[in-house]
């Protein structure tokens, strides 16, 4: 599992030559864990749907428990 830690507060996302490194690579990692999650549509989930990993697409899809 792994674990998203956040820059500080002191740490500005916006400088004078763009996006803070440290920021930038938080985002990377946001925008890939979202991406997971992509191929779903969570209001055409009914009750007791399940999310199942798909290996070889890498991402997870609805599925029946």
């Amino acid at each position: 599992m792994t674990k998203l830690v956040l820059p500080a507060q002191q740490v500005l996302v916006d400088t004078p030559t763009g996006v803070d490194p440290i920021w930038f690579e938080k985002f990377q990692d946001l925008v890939a864990f979202r991406n997971l999650f992509s191929e779903i549509n969570f209001a055409a989930m009914t009750t007791g749907q399940v999310l199942i990993w798909n290996a070889t697409t890498k991402k997870f899809s609805a599925g029946a428990n």
